[in-house]
């Protein structure tokens, strides 16, 4: 008995990905489910408490669909250029130290004049709290991927004539097509890849699992499957799980086994 056409493979004698129509056994799906549950399981300390993996990441997928009704443009952007290539922990305390002192920067309109009005070396140490080199300050990732970002949220805002900067992000967050970014009007940015439109999209509420290189590592070395990141999404349908607490669940647990890409 087979199942209907999945857009994954499970990693076996090709060092290329198979096509995204092969057919997966039935107890292929078995066996990773049978690895989902092995990671939900785990135990880990959320709150000073310990909690399994399971209990964590339904409280995580809860708060991100709340974020569905959210009206703050300015925290998906912020927080999306302070995680990259950084930990969750590192980027937690940054953005709330910069929520905490700078609370009347509340949209990307404010952020725009705020990186107008000051040198590239003091917005990011005195906003950002990193240090960049001295010599090239601009340069920071960070901070370039910021500057990318909110001028062209805001260029986008002005092109399709939204009311209002969150209109312009969800606008751009639905059409999005993660296997053609080369042509989106965000995508094709420099610094802006598939790890940033995903974080992006999941920090405003929707149904997706980042290519964070914890994810990449889990999916690729745990589960055993050899598929693309573009293709996450369809993995999470394949195997009946709701997308944002997949995302958690191979986040989470490639943190707590130090398993990465």
């Amino acid at each position: 008995m087979q199942s209907p056409h999945y857009a994954y493979c499970i990693l076996n004698t090709s060092t290329r990905p198979l096509p995204i129509d092969i057919l997966m056994e039935i107890h292929d799906i078995d066996r990773v489910l049978l690895l989902i549950k092995e990671i939900e399981e785990a135990i880990v300390t959320h709150g000073s408490q310990a909690h399994s993996l399971s209990h964590v990441c339904n409280i995580v997928s809860s708060k991100s669909k709340e974020l569905l009704n959210s009206t703050d443009s300015l925290s998906p952007i912020l927080r999306t250029a302070l995680v990259i290539n950084w930990k969750e922990s590192a980027m937690q305390s940054r953005y709330k130290r910069f929520k905490e002192l700078f609370p009347e920067v509340t949209d990307l309109q404010h952020l725009k004049k705020l990186i107008e009005s000051i040198n590239a070396f003091d917005f990011c140490t005195i906003y950002l709290n990193i240090k960049p080199n001295p010599t090239k300050p601009q340069a920071n990732p960070k901070y370039a991927l910021l500057k990318t970002l909110t001028d062209g949220f805001l260029e986008y805002k002005d092109l399709i004539g939204a009311s209002n900067e969150m209109e312009a992000l969800r606008h751009w967050a639905t059409r999005v097509n993660v296997k053609d970014l080369r042509n989106d009007f965000i995508g094709r940015r420099k610094g802006v890849g598939i790890g940033v439109v995903e974080n992006i999209r999941l920090n405003l509420g929707y149904t997706v699992i980042k290519p964070d290189r914890h994810v990449i590592g889990v999916v690729q070395h745990f589960l055993k499957l050899d598929i693309q990141p573009e293709n996450y999404l369809e993995l999470s349908r394949a195997l009946g799980i709701d997308a944002r607490y997949l995302d958690c669940l191979l986040f989470e647990y490639g943190k707590l086994k130090n398993i990465s890409a």
